[in-house]
């Protein structure tokens, strides 16, 4: 993976549901950061509901890179 390169993350927080919005990013903490923002500015618009998760906010690399 070249450094200029991306990788499609699922991010979410648990609030008794799990909400989930996919973002690509560099890394897992980036990802956690683009799913704040995105719930920071849209609210849940974004993201959908997945079963429950054991921390408050997770990101979950899909595997998918993609260059810049």
């Amino acid at each position: 993976m070249s450094p200029a390169a991306t990788r499609r993350y699922a991010v979410g927080f648990k609030s008794w549901t799990v909400y989930e919005v996919v973002v690509f990013a560099t890394s897992m903490r980036e990802a956690i950061a683009k799913g704040k923002a995105l719930y920071d500015l849209n609210g849940l618009a974004d993201f959908s509901v997945r079963d429950a998760s054991e921390e408050p906010w997770h990101a979950q690399c899909m595997g998918l890179e993609v260059r810049s």
